[in-house]
């Protein structure tokens, strides 16, 4: 139900009509198709998959749209991998050579990003007008190589803070009908969140020592090492509530800060309110699916992601929106999206 923040903005929700069995036959469908035509149907996969996440999302009775076609990522894909393959045979001939052509890539690893993202933005839309990305190769050079290596030198003390700039690169150079976005987020959540975090990991980590040394102190008299091997299950646990309830936790409150925080002056701004403690456990148990299922169970959790923040968020619309047009030409490789996932250098959006 639609409510009235005032006579001129309203409130709407983020709906998403995904469904689990739908899109499980649909991706495996995909999978196979990609494996008998080993990889080049991957294309038309990626392209198939993300419309029908982006065409199960609707806000104010809008869907978004993805407009990539299977050759644009292919040609893009082709591109990308015959620069790995030329660098791993050249790389293999000399050791120097090697090293300098590491160097290259380090370097290219900014155009990588904001060509990557550009890409991304420009082959969505919505209402029939596109994002695009105004970021450019010295903020990339910045935000993605020398604010993290400061966090590093600075013994990890500054890395909240280049994460914060990081997010911020972003989000402040994704532009709708020509309009930017504002991001207005704050170092000290960082600080605190990822302190949590710290503090979360040592806890749990530190009860798991516990047990095993009271395990293994219990075992010592006994000629059986049954005890030990009963302490299996909590050990794997523990290392499920470390790695996924942590991420949970971090990636709830970062979600709700951004948004919370995210907006276009006269055009649109945004409510979160995930709940940290439920998407913790979503976090959790979509681990455990794709693991027990061994990767099969993976579009059952997108579904179960999207749908769980979808009802969390709200989007206040205002009247500018209505006066926005698109800017933006299909004239983008997908190459830098294609390679910058071959290279690692793949940029989350939260």
């Amino acid at each position: 139900m639609t409510e009235f923040v005032s006579s001129t903005s309203r409130s709407v929700p983020v709906e998403f009509t995904g469904k689990s069995g739908e899109y499980f036959k649909l991706w495996i469908v995909n999978l196979l198709l990609t494996i008998v035509t080993l990889g080049i149907y991957g294309a038309w996969a990626k392209v198939r998959n993300t419309q029908y996440m982006y065409g199960h999302t609707s806000i104010d009775g809008h869907r978004l749209r993805y407009l990539a076609t299977p050759m644009q990522i292919l040609k893009g894909r082709a591109i990308a991998m015959l620069i790995f393959a030329a660098y791993s045979i050249l790389a293999e001939l000399s050791p120097y050579l090697a090293m300098v052509l590491t160097l290259i890539l380090l370097g290219a690893f900014p155009w990588l990003i904001v060509q990557g993202i550009r890409f991304s933005m420009r082959m969505t839309a919505y209402r029939n007008v596109r994002f695009s990305f105004a970021g450019t190769y010295g903020g990339a050079l910045l935000n993605f190589i020398v604010y993290p290596l400061i966090g590093v030198l600075t013994f990890y003390l500054a890395f909240p803070w280049a994460l914060k700039k990081m997010h911020q690169y972003i989000y402040d150079n994704i532009t709708y009908g020509g309009k930017p976005l504002e991001l207005k987020n704050s170092t000290g959540f960082y600080y605190g969140v990822l302190l949590a975090c710290l503090g979360m990991t040592v806890v749990i980590v530190a009860v798991l020592a516990a047990i095993f040394a009271g395990g293994a102190v219990f075992s010592s008299g006994s000629s059986s090492p049954s005890v030990i091997m009963a302490l299996a299950p909590a050990i794997f646990i523990g290392y499920f509530l470390v790695m996924y309830g942590v991420a949970g936790f971090f990636k709830a409150n970062l979600h709700n800060h951004i948004h919370n925080n995210l907006s276009m002056e006269e055009v649109v701004s945004f409510k979160s309110s995930v709940s940290v403690p439920g998407y913790m456990l979503l976090t959790i148990t979509n681990g455990l699916l794709v693991m027990v299922t061994l990767g099969l169970a993976y579009p059952v959790t997108q579904i179960r992601k999207a749908a769980y923040i979808s009802k969390s968020m709200e989007v206040v619309v205002k009247p500018g929106m209505e006066e926005l047009i698109n800017t933006v030409s299909d004239g983008d490789s997908a190459m830098g999206e294609e390679a910058s996932e071959l290279f690692d250098a793949e940029v989350s959006l939260i």
